[in-house]
């Protein structure tokens, strides 16, 4: 009998890679400075600067960040016209023991994306949820057997230096901070840049 053979239709993309070095004294210094200076959001605090990346003391980062955003762009998307995907809104959150980050999606944005500046690789991760939305009837899944076609939920574990950049529309969240450290990350959005769909086909946008 001829073996089933399952497709994956439409998956999401989750696009990880790694920052090949630590942060400068003076990047860290910068980064322990903002803290001094935060909103207090649902679960943890953020930066009150929300433009992150446009400070001196990360163009480094940024030129990492850019770097990435155009190898998705080129790798995930795959544009026909001449389009850029730059860096909007960038911000840092601080999530202490017993904190945590709301589910949440980023709404006016293309692609989010999220660097850990510092993690605790035994206990912390990022969890995603699928958005497929109520079906109306779902058994209980045997824990042992969950995969990518069955679960509501998937996790990634992360450790200090991991970049995650992923559709805006992705339902994530931060569970419950276990450990001692503070878990530091830089989140940012995206947008397109230049034009967009046909001019013969009336969906034409230049951004």
């Amino acid at each position: 009998m001829t073996k089933a053979v399952i497709h994956s239709v439409f998956p999401i993309p989750i696009y990880t890679t790694s920052m090949e070095r630590g942060l400068t004294k003076q990047e860290l210094q910068f980064v322990n400075e903002q803290k001094k200076h935060c909103f207090k959001n649902e679960g943890n605090i953020n930066s009150k600067d929300s433009y992150i990346l446009n400070r001196k003391e990360f163009k480094n980062i940024k030129k990492f960040l850019d770097k990435h955003c155009k190898d998705y762009l080129d790798t995930v998307i795959c544009p026909k016209n001449k389009v850029e995907l730059y860096i909007t809104q960038s911000w840092l959150n601080y999530t202490e023991a017993n904190q945590y980050h709301h589910k949440h999606e980023h709404p006016n944005s293309v692609v989010s994306g999220v660097l850990y500046i510092d993690a605790d690789e035994i206990n912390d991760q990022i969890l995603f949820t699928s958005n497929r939305g109520y079906q109306l009837m779902s058994p209980t899944i045997n824990k042992t057997k969950f995969n990518l076609w069955n679960s509501e939920t998937w996790f990634f574990p992360v450790k200090t230096g991991n970049l995650f950049m992923f559709p805006s529309s992705t339902t994530h969240q931060v569970q419950t901070k276990k450990g001692n450290n503070t878990r530091i990350s830089l989140a940012f959005n995206t947008f397109y840049k230049g034009t967009i769909g046909s001019d013969r086909n009336l969906t034409e946008l230049i951004l």
